[in-house]
């Protein structure tokens, strides 16, 4: 044989495991909030950001592209991710949303950490993660305002029972409003007097308080470690929110020429009124501060000196981020631990002409997710589908072995975590801050916003943003949405699971006999398995329908690539929910090993194809030949 790779053998071996893909009831979560943080990523392909930190997170876990808040505000889009609730009243689009929250302990958790908390796990909070950045409900006075906002001391947490300890070190920025517009002096926001940013020259990252809650998580992690305690551990960076400020060694990672560019550049064309309105948060800083600085937000230089600045914060906060990941690594705490990645809210840097958020369109509601969990399948592959930051509730509850409460609105994305291809929603919700006459259907296709009985409709096929208003022309797709999706929440179902598949194809007795509707069983002895029956949608009990599997690509010229490349295809009609598969490598059909094989793309090539390209990590020349075999495993 001139080449090992010119023959290679399928060999096709079901594992059928009686657990689920990823071990339940052991997990620690450590779950990271970022306040305003855009998904103007490296990982989101934005190659000339700089978020090395994020981006590892996302190649070792599932980075989820169509992510979408409830709400397009910190408080609001907080409170419905974390009781897992889609907003339907006023007080669900508002900052003070947690005031909401009752004041004696009910049957039902108030949020997924109290869940936790209920069943044994050691739950902490540290920076922003509610919507105050020390967590706490004040006592206000009208007559302070000011930088403190009238306030006057702590009267409760803003989420009473979800958390075994509250860590409060706001450092040199003293309490009340200071910590979360923190300026490298100790002080905070001045309405109308300080600076939208701030270039911390000579300065090192605990010179602002997001280094101090990196710092803090490092050291409660270690704390975890020595005392062995499991933990759901929620901590919130600032940066990147108003004021953008970061040490100037962050500024000094970007050419300001070549920054991305704003899209779309204009309010889009025929907009219902208030929907791409510029909010008054920026209003709130002196434009005049540096020199050079107009004293007017409108200038075209300041507007590109904050977008400078808001990327020299993103970097800033994914340093801070890298930290703790690098503490969980170093503590060997990763190998138990899901990490939870999460931006609050989108920002508009001259999008739609805008400085602001508060907004409906999808620069305000599209936002970052990661989620990683140890010994998931194909990490570092992102999930397409819709995805609701409610989704975030059911998800951790059940890869914790825990049963959510009823009266959640989210969907697991557990499905999504074990096959990155598993569907996503049919549409996602959004709310408009402090109104019910504004909200949101985002489907993959459109984005509806209704304004009191007038509706806007936007196709993402035409710009991957808000450009036309096409609602005139499509008339029919409008109403559709507004019959079945606008005040109907969307489930994330998929096509279907291999329970049901099964109950379909066998009855009684059959059911509970794994020689018969077990994944790896094979009735009608045509030398496919169940399961393969089950994605090709073929009878298990009718050899001469066949699952369509087609085992290993032997030409790979049309890659481009060396020899040590190699695919696999199998075809589905439908797509199994609950199924998830790996591929182990042996050269001798003894020795199997799954890091011997590494993912590098896959794709769809019609038809109800599916490929996936992979490369051998350990290549050995004397090898005649290489054997795989695909795993599948059904999962909760």
């Amino acid at each position: 044989m001139k080449n090992r790779f010119q023959k290679l053998v399928l060999v096709v071996c079901i594992w059928m495991l009686v657990s689920s893909a990823f071990a339940v009831t052991n997990y620690n979560v450590l779950f990271i909030a970022v306040d305003d943080l855009r998904p103007e990523l490296n990982c989101y392909g934005v190659t000339n950001i700089v978020s090395p930190n994020i981006d590892r997170l996302a190649n070792s876990g599932r980075l989820f592209k169509k992510h979408y808040v409830a709400v397009p505000t910190c408080g609001a889009s907080r409170y419905a991710m974390l009781t897992g609730k889609r907003p339907t009243t006023t007080l669900d689009t508002q900052n003070n949303a947690f005031d909401q929250l009752p004041a004696s302990e009910g049957s039902n958790p108030e949020s997924f950490p109290h869940l936790f908390r209920r069943n044994g796990w050691r739950t902490v909070t540290l920076g922003k993660v509610s919507d105050e950045p020390d967590g706490f409900v004040w006592n206000t006075s009208a007559a302070l305002g000011g930088s403190d906002r009238g306030r006057i001391s702590v009267l409760r947490p803003e989420m009473p029972f979800s958390w075994d300890e509250i860590i409060f070190g706001p450092e040199k920025w003293g309490a009340r409003i200071n910590p979360i517009f923190n300026y490298a002096n100790g002080t905070g926001r001045t309405a109308n007097v300080s600076p939208a940013y701030e270039v911390g020259t000579n300065l090192v990252d605990e010179d602002y308080l997001d280094g101090h809650i990196a710092k803090a998580a490092v050291a409660k992690l270690q704390e975890f470690k020595q005392e062995g305690t499991r933990f759901m551990m929620a901590v919130g960076f600032l940066r990147p929110h108003l004021p953008f400020n970061a040490p100037k060694s962050y500024y000094d990672l970007y050419n300001p020429a070549n920054l991305p560019e704003a899209f779309p550049l204009n309010t889009p064309t025929n907009a219902l009124a208030g929907t791409a309105s510029q909010s008054s948060e920026i209003n709130n800083y002196n434009h005049g501060f540096y020199p050079g600085d107009p004293g007017v937000h409108t200038d075209d230089a300041y507007r590109r000196r904050l977008r400078h600045a808001y990327y020299a914060s993103v970097s800033y906060a994914d340093a801070q981020i890298g930290k703790v990941l690098d503490a969980l690594d170093n503590l060997g705490l990763s190998e138990n631990t899901i990490v939870v990645l999460w931006g609050d809210n989108g920002w508009c840097l001259d999008d739609y002409n805008l400085l602001a958020k508060h907004i409906v369109l999808e620069r305000g509601v599209h936002c970052p997710l990661i989620v990683r969990v140890p010994g998931m399948k194909f990490p570092g592959r992102a999930a397409n589908g819709i995805v609701e930051a409610i989704d975030i509730y059911p998800t951790l509850a059940k890869l914790c072995g825990l049963t959510p409460p009823a009266n959640i609105n989210g969907t697991s994305l557990i499905p999504m975590l074990n096959n990155p291809d598993a569907p996503g929603k049919g549409w996602a919700y959004s709310r408009q801050i402090n109104t019910l006459n504004q909200d949101s259907v985002r489907t993959d296709r459109w984005r509806l916003i209704r304004v009191g009985s007038a509706y806007d409709l936007y196709d993402f096929q035409a710009s991957p943003y808000e450009v036309d208003d096409v609602s005139g022309i499509f008339t029919n797709e409008v109403n559709e949405i507004v019959t079945n999706k606008l005040n109907v929440q969307s489930m994330r179902t998929g096509t279907t699971n291999y329970n049901t598949w099964k109950s379909a194809h066998f009855s009684g007795a059959e059911l509970s006999d794994t020689n018969i509707s077990g994944l790896q069983a094979d009735p009608d002895g045509d030398g496919v398995a169940n399961i393969f029956e089950c994605l090709s949608g073929t009878n298990p009990k009718n050899s001469a329908e066949f699952a369509r599997l087609t085992g290993m690509v032997q030409n790979l010229s049309n890659y481009g690539l060396t020899n040590n490349y190699f695919a696999a295809r199998f075809t589905a009609s439908s797509l199994v929910d609950d199924i998830a598969f790996s591929l182990d490598g042996s050269a001798n059909l003894a020795n199997w090993t799954e890091s011997s094989l590494a993912f590098v793309t896959n794709s769809f090539l019609g038809g109800g194809t599916y490929e996936y390209l992979f490369r051998t990590t350990n290549p050995i020349a004397s090898e005649p030949q290489r054997f795989i075999r695909l795993l599948a495993e059904q999962t909760p």
